[in-house]
Order: structure tokens, then sequence, then C-alpha cells
């Protein structure tokens, strides 16, 4: 009696186990990665002195960015981390490469260096940021608070210390409009960064 209501359920269990088995590769992980500015044409581009060198860095993380799975907010408070949506390789690396490619739109130049460089390279204007929060509130908005300093020449003059606070709206309620909003939240900072730089440039 036992075997013969074992082989009745059989079915039912074969189901059951097909629409899990089935539900796990429908959560396969869900790769994001933040973008840069497109390019601008070459006669609106606001161009440095010829030659003139760009470092970014070091730039400092709060230790919670420092996460392959996205970070998002659900409350002042309340921090949780996605289950399947996180970003491709480094998120750092992934943030330092795009300001550095934003930068390089804004400015007009291809000269622009990561930390750590060689003592040889002769760097003009060197960023330094802290990155404060990166994160946000899905359907809602993402935000991006960093403290910034811009230093001249190999004497590090200090020509600017500022602390920008960015809130961009987000245009859905999924993960990707939130990094697509993040990746408007980076342009923002590139763009008060840039023009701080130009600033300079002109004193």
């Amino acid at each position: 009696m036992r075997v013969t209501s074992l082989v009745r359920g059989l079915p039912v269990i074969l189901a059951l186990a097909v629409i899990f088995l089935g539900g796990c590769r429908s959560q396969s992980p869900r790769f994001y990665t933040l973008n840069p500015i497109p390019a601008e044409p070459t006669s609106s581009r606001k161009s440095l002195p010829p030659n003139t060198v760009i470092g970014i860095g070091p730039v400092e993380m709060a230790d919670y960015l420092d996460e392959s799975l996205i970070v998002t907010r659900t409350g002042d408070n309340q921090a949780v981390k996605a289950q399947f949506d996180r970003w491709v390789g480094s998120f750092k690396d992934n943030f330092d490469n795009v300001l550095a490619d934003n930068l390089g739109v804004l400015l007009g130049t291809e000269r622009i260096y990561l930390y750590p460089w060689r003592l040889s390279v002769p760097i003009d204007y060197q960023v330094v940021l802290d990155i404060i929060r990166c994160d946000g509130r899905l359907g809602d908005a993402a935000w991006l608070e960093v403290r910034w300093s811009i230093l001249q020449g190999q004497e590090k003059k200090l020509v600017k210390m500022h602390r920008s606070s960015i809130r961009e709206p987000v245009s859905g309620a999924d993960y990707a409009a939130l990094v697509a909003a993040q990746s408007q939240a980076l342009a923002k900072l590139s763009q008060d960064i840039a023009a701080a730089i130009q600033t300079a440039g002109k004193n």
C-alpha cells in the first residue's frame, strides 16, 4: 500500500520539483554597471591648456560600498543588500573609471591617470575623493555624497575643497532605473569637478 501511494504521488512530486527548479533558474543574478556621459563634439568641449595632466585619487569609499550586491535604502537608518542584483566586478573600479571617462569628455583631454601613478608623471591637477554615500531607494531616488578636493601642481596646492550632496530621481521601480540614476548623479559630480578644474586653470 505504501509503495502504491508513493507511485501515485510521484507525478505530483516531479511536477513540484520542475516548478521549483524552474523558479530557481529564473532567479539567476542580474549584473549592472555605471555608464559614462556621451562623448561631446570636439567644438563643444571646454578644453584645458594643451598637455594638462589630471590625476584621480586616492578615492576612498564607505565600507558598505565594498560589496558586489547592490545596496539600497528602505529607510533613513536601514539598508538592504539585493539578493540577485549585483555590480559587474569591483564597484570602486567602475566608479573610478567612469569618473575618469566623464572628466576626459568634459575637459577634452585623454591625459587622465588613476591613482597610483608613476612618480615621473607630471600631475597638474589631482582630484582626491571620499565617497560617503552612493546608494538609493527603489522607485524614489539615488543619492551620492562625496567630499572632494583639488590639488594643483607638484607642490599639491589646495585650490578647491567641497562636499557634494546629489539626489537624482529614478525613472522606474527596478534596479536598472536606480543604476541609471546613479550614473546621472556621478555625471553631475563630474561636472562640478570639471568646472572647478577649469576655474583653477584660469587663476
